[in-house]
């Protein structure tokens, strides 16, 4: 997986939380299956995904490990 890949969320970790200022379970729900391009990773090679065209807020991402995310084309 490198940056710029097409990916589509095939998974999410277990005990994902909801916080007042970001719902992270629901936003995770909502973005299963769906596709998204790869914008950065982190040191640990964590995946960002720009989330936007799911829940319509402009610049909205997550950060995704690759055990969670199926290449779909590069």
């Amino acid at each position: 997986m490198k940056l710029g890949d097409r990916v589509r969320i095939i998974g999410m970790p277990e005990g994902l939380s909801e916080y007042p200022d970001f719902p992270t379970r629901s936003t995770f729900e909502k973005c299963l299956r769906h596709e998204f391009v790869v914008s950065s990773f982190n040191q640990f090679g964590i995946a960002e995904l720009e989330i936007q065209s799911v829940t319509g807020n402009f610049g909205e991402s997550i950060w995704v490990e690759p055990q969670f995310l199926q290449v779909i084309s590069g």
